[in-house]
């Protein structure tokens, strides 16, 4: 969306009763800070005169629970259950162990705190007890940047795929990888604060969320980036177990890294018409067909006569990639013009 701007409106005062007067206030402002019918709003008489109307800073008692690991049957089920907490919102967690916690489980949690749930800290660890509290401040994540951060590891995960392809440095495929583990971190957080926003409506003056559309796209958008990056992960290990196949053909590498190239474009181009509502470029993505970088490679099947089965199975895969992200691409600006028709444009009157 374009920057936000001071906006000015006008209201006609109202009656209401015998002796209480009221004002209507803009439906944009009350969207922006989560406010519900019911709320409490403050209001102060300035010096001037003027009254400054904010919504009541409602200090939210933080959520806690308590986990006895005793009844998980593996450290995999209380890593899940843990995992679980976080994303739904607990601010604090004690992990209680009657008999001690084995050396396993502790590390299984310890790991997940490390390197998938930003925000959570091990504070205290006992004999028998783990305590696990939030330390983040979601004032600092708007929904947007978070999406923005996703869309950056999906970039980067492009980039040194196309890399890969081309200067055939294995050492980018771990990299590749570790750029997916981050991508999935900031998915987490992502979850964690669209929950949380809908058990405490005040948090929306942190994430901003501008309609329903919006947060209902901002799920959907978070969704499409974390597949494109798996698939495109799956796609770097199934290049790098036949690289020798693709590599002796040059018109293969050569294409697919223009293919990749153009659907990394394509994604960024979704991507901005996205943040930025654009109309226009919504419009151009959906007007890209699906098959249009697949056909590419169904053409080398055809002209090339490629026999190699197993370097024609990765050509189909190839296909099958890239035609999914053209439909990922399209999703992205459906959801879009979503958006569009609910904000103010010149195009849609609203009656």
């Amino acid at each position: 969306m374009a920057e936000e701007t001071q906006e000015t409106v006008f209201r006609r005062l109202q009656k209401v009763g015998k002796a209480t007067y009221s004002v209507s206030l803009p439906k944009r402002w009350v969207v922006k800070r989560g406010l519900r019918p019911g709320d409490t709003v403050e209001i102060n008489e300035e010096l001037d005169g003027s009254l400054r109307i904010k919504p009541l800073e409602i200090k939210s008692k933080p959520l806690s629970c308590q986990i006895n690991a005793e009844l998980c049957r593996t450290p995999a089920q209380l890593v899940k259950l843990v995992t679980a907490c976080y994303r739904v919102g607990y601010d604090s967690i004690e992990i209680s162990f009657a008999g001690g916690a084995a050396l396993e489980t502790l590390k299984a949690v310890k790991d997940v705190i490390a390197k998938g749930l930003p925000g959570f800290e091990l504070v205290e660890e006992t004999g028998s007890k783990l305590f696990i509290r939030n330390v983040l401040d979601h004032s600092r994540y708007p929904l947007d940047d978070l999406l923005r951060r996703i869309q950056l590891a999906a970039s980067a995960i492009f980039s040194n795929l196309i890399e890969f392809i081309t200067t055939r440095r294995y050492e980018l495929i771990p990299y590749i990888k570790d750029l997916r583990a981050r991508a999935a971190e900031i998915l987490q957080l992502h979850t964690r604060l669209l929950i949380l926003y809908l058990k405490k409506r005040e948090i929306g003056g942190f994430l901003k969320p501008k309609s329903a559309a919006h947060i209902y796209s901002s799920i959907i958008v978070a969704r499409i980036l974390n597949e494109t990056i798996n698939d495109l992960v799956a796609f770097a290990e199934s290049i790098s177990k036949i690289r020798k196949r693709v590599w002796a053909r040059p018109e293969v590498h050569r294409v697919l890294s223009q293919l990749l190239e153009t659907a990394s474009r394509l994604l960024g181009d979704s991507m901005d018409s996205y943040f930025s509502v654009d109309f226009e470029r919504a419009n151009y993505v959906l007007s890209i067909s699906e098959d249009a970088f697949s056909t590419v490679i169904e053409e080398i099947l055809r002209e090339k006569l490629v026999r190699d089965i197993v370097l024609n199975r990765f050509l189909i895969q190839s296909a099958i990639l890239l035609r999914n992200i053209t439909a990922r691409c399209h999703e992205i600006a459906q959801l879009t013009l979503d958006m569009f028709v609910e904000s103010e444009n010149p195009i849609l009157q609203k009656r």
